[in-house]
């Protein structure tokens, strides 16, 4: 029974690598930086300012490959296109909300080019200041519509170089999320969506408990698995999964709960995975509340 127990831990806590360290120490003048080949939130995390508190990542190639869609962009039919949106509106976490769907057919029409070509996008929040990367594909050429400040485009930068658009992000020279152990410890591997938090959730029980300090969290999804990150070596993950059960919301999106103490990782199932994407970033979490 220990091994099957095991087994089914593996398997709902979803990537089993070793925590990600940053391409580069930091030091006093060097922080890492951006490279095309980290994963969507490691990546973002090299540009994420230190002070922000939370980080909302939607990984839109892998919300294509989810219902079979990698080929559909802004060049497919309105019906293709549509098609896409209503599958990963009903079925697949998105929780940095799709920054561009507002304004996609204003974008098709004048710039030709639209969210159905964003690769991956991100947003943060807190520290006084809120702001966003989005991964647009390598044939885009989003320079006028940056210019013009369509929508929330408006006060953005976009490099040639990566096809990164970014607002409000930090600087070479100044710290960020992928200097700090404890944000790169919960970054986890690729993903539909992630949401991070530095800090621990809101909340927490009234009785003393067992609890060991979180330093920041995060809720990756995968199609519809979820699992919640707190960094490695944690004893206290049976005593968070039992308080999450008091929180009718998310016991009953959230089942099948299993941790892995070595590894700091709860795996669940999720009924919904829009649904459990709406409960993390409105809601929260109960799993990673401190005493």
């Amino acid at each position: 029974m220990l091994a099957a127990g095991l087994t089914v831990a593996l398997v709902g806590c979803g990537d089993d690598s070793e925590p990600k360290k940053p391409d580069a120490a930091a030091t006093e003048n060097t922080y890492p930086g951006y490279a095309a080949t980290m994963d969507p939130v490691e990546a973002a995390m090299t540009l994420v300012p230190e002070r922000a508190k939370t980080l909302a990542v939607t990984d839109y190639d892998e919300v294509k490959s989810l219902f079979g869609l990698d080929a559909i962009t802004s060049r497919s039919s309105p019906a293709d296109q549509r098609d896409l949106w209503s599958r990963a509106d009903k079925g697949a976490a998105q929780v940095s909300g799709g920054l561009l769907r507002g304004v996609d057919q204003r974008l098709q029409n004048r710039y030709k080019w639209g969210a159905a070509d964003v690769t991956w996008e991100a947003r943060f929040t807190g520290g006084g200041k809120e702001g966003f990367l989005i991964k647009v594909a390598d044939r885009v050429k989003p320079g006028p519509a940056v210019k013009a400040g369509v929508g929330p485009l408006k006060g953005a930068k976009f490099d040639p170089e990566t096809h990164l658009i970014t607002k409000n992000t930090a600087t070479p020279d100044a710290e960020n999320w992928a200097a700090q152990e404890a944000m790169i410890a919960v970054a986890g591997g690729p993903a539909t969506s992630t949401y991070v938090v530095k800090g621990c959730a809101e909340g927490g029980p009234k009785e003393k408990t067992r609890l060991a300090p979180v330093e920041a969290f995060s809720v990756e999804f995968r199609g519809g698995l979820a699992t919640l990150r707190l960094g490695e070596d944690r004893d206290d993950l049976f005593v968070r999964l039992k308080l999450g059960d008091r929180v009718a919301a998310y016991k009953k999106v959230f089942t099948n709960g299993v941790a892995d103490p070595s590894s700091g990782r709860i795996g669940f199932r999720v009924k919904s995975p829009v649904t459990a994407a709406t409960l993390v970033t409105s809601e929260p979490v109960p799993f990673a509340v401190c005493d």
